[in-house]
């Protein structure tokens, strides 16, 4: 059955695929500046986009398209696919009407050159590098918080950016719920007996070229249609769909610590897969592929958690882990050090029970910073003393805090608290699959849950409307539980 029949969405969506094909050119450009292009091309990349931006800002306020935008926003008996494209246009359109073009076109530029400036800071642990580009940034979020209005904070006005009417007032009750539980277990399971600081598999070598094999494998193993994917390697993991027949995904190598190479990989197939599940005829629609956040991160942290740190999992790829490393290894081994719990300074790298307190402190950080009553040239020390109390530890390196990762270079402030809210959610949707008798390697059935349920619609429905359609609600206490269970059987607790 068609989705789209409506006349006025059919004019929307013929006019929308010039906005699509630009998107898409951008998306193109973006990917290719986090893989393969020169260093000293930066500087005309950051033009380049910053000048699309606007092309596509003109475009998608030409008076006709608004008209039928408002039109179709009034007519009834839509399908739900013509209402969610309805639904996402009015908020892109409230954004290019709001968002003045010349503001536009600055921060597309400056965030694209920033990043490779970022990447300097990184590689020589040195924070002053960035800090001037930092706080452009911040004063950009800022402003353009003041552009887009808010009731409350203007952090709200950026968090809605990445999940719609997600608000501050929601994140801090979030944190203020599951901050106590993770507490105690976080300090029940470094009071136990099993309890190792360090797992020797953490510090040992591995060949980097057996390690793209085996990420290969895996990613065949979960995804047979290898002609609609590819991998890449970038200074930091991230996931670029231009459809649901091109999608990109990229992982990281380093001298030791294997795992964080393959989980990086796991957790962005979940990512692509969310694209590549979406139903076909969203393609080139505003509802193509996933826009919530939330959701997005709840199918990359499914697959990074409770399929890849699974002792199936571990099982089945065991032989080729040996070879990774050069030893024999035990499936049990393995799994401990895949499920290990203790405070580390990465939050790529951080377990299930302390990767929370990192999202914790990047909020406080961010919220704190847009709200005015924190001060960029302050953050590596805030962050150290926050780093101290979550989880007792300081880095000593740059790169190591204030420099690990991507996401401010690239202008997004806002971001990081859906990584935890779609954490939790992941667990939900594991949760249900396990209700239906799933077992973690049988993939095929894992997909087809997740494509019929989340995937194939794409972006038609809000966060609180998928969970609503599958008769769910968003419940902190499941993971909460489920941690718990977990750890509690392996620590002896």
């Amino acid at each position: 059955m068609l989705s789209f029949k409506n006349s006025t969405i059919l004019k929307i969506l013929d006019y929308y695929k010039n906005i699509w094909a630009l998107s898409y050119v951008s998306a193109v450009s973006h990917w290719d500046l986090e893989t393969y292009m020169p260093k000293k091309g930066v500087v005309a990349r950051g033009e380049a986009l910053g000048r699309l931006s606007t092309i596509r800002q003109k475009m998608f306020l030409d008076k006709e398209f608004v008209g039928l935008i408002h039109m179709a926003s009034q007519e009834r008996g839509l399908s739900d696919e013509e209402s969610g494209v309805v639904r996402v246009l009015l908020k892109s359109l409230s954004f290019y009407e709001k968002i003045p073009e010349e503001f536009l076109e600055e921060f597309e530029n400056i965030t694209n050159t920033t990043t490779v400036i970022w990447r300097e800071a990184k590689e020589k642990d040195n924070f002053k590098i960035f800090e001037k580009s930092l706080s452009k940034i911040f004063d950009m979020n800022k402003q353009m918080a003041e552009y887009l209005g808010y009731k409350e904070s203007p952090y709200d006005a950026l968090l809605d950016l990445y999940e719609e009417d997600l608000t501050t007032k929601d994140v801090t009750n979030h944190f203020e719920l599951i901050r106590d539980p993770l507490k105690e277990l976080l300090g029940n399971i470094i009071k136990s007996r099993k309890y190792v600081e360090t797992h020797e598999l953490e510090n040992a070598k591995y060949d980097k070229q057996k390690m793209s094999e085996l990420n290969d494998k895996v990613l065949k193993t979960f995804w047979s249609d290898i002609d609609s994917f590819r991998m890449d390697i970038s200074s930091h993991p991230f996931t670029t769909s231009f459809g649901k027949n091109d999608t990109r995904i990229t992982t990281w190598y380093h001298d030791t610590n294997f795992a964080r190479s393959l989980l990086a990989t796991i957790h962005e197939f979940g990512h692509a897969l969310y694209d590549m599940q979406s139903k076909s005829e969203l393609e080139m629609t505003p509802i193509e592929g996933g826009n919530s956040l939330v959701i997005h991160e709840s199918q990359s942290r499914f697959w990074e958690n409770f399929v890849g740190r699974s002792s199936s999992f571990i099982k089945k790829f065991l032989p080729d882990m040996e070879k990774v490393v050069g030893k024999k290894l035990t499936a049990e081994d393995v799994s401990l050090y895949f499920n290990k719990v203790s405070p580390g300074l990465l939050r790529v790298e951080a377990d299930e029970v302390t990767y929370h307190f990192h999202i914790m402190l990047r909020f406080e950080i961010e919220k704190g910073i847009i709200e005015g009553k924190l001060k960029i040239k302050d953050i590596p020390e805030i962050w150290n003393s926050k780093m101290k109390e979550y989880l007792g530890i300081i880095p000593k390196k740059d790169s190591q805090g204030i420099l690990q990762d991507i996401h401010w270079s690239g202008g997004s402030v806002g971001y990081f608290p859906t990584y935890s809210l779609g954490t939790f959610l992941g667990a939900q949707w594991e949760e249900q699959i396990k209700k239906l008798k799933i077992k973690t390697d049988n993939y095929e059935d894992i997909k087809k849950y997740l494509q019929e349920n989340i995937h194939q619609f794409g972006s038609t429905y809000t966060l609180d409307d998928l969970l609503k359609k599958n008769k769910m609600k968003f419940d902190p206490t499941v993971n909460i539980k489920y941690l718990q269970d977990k750890y509690s059987k392996i620590y002896n607790l």
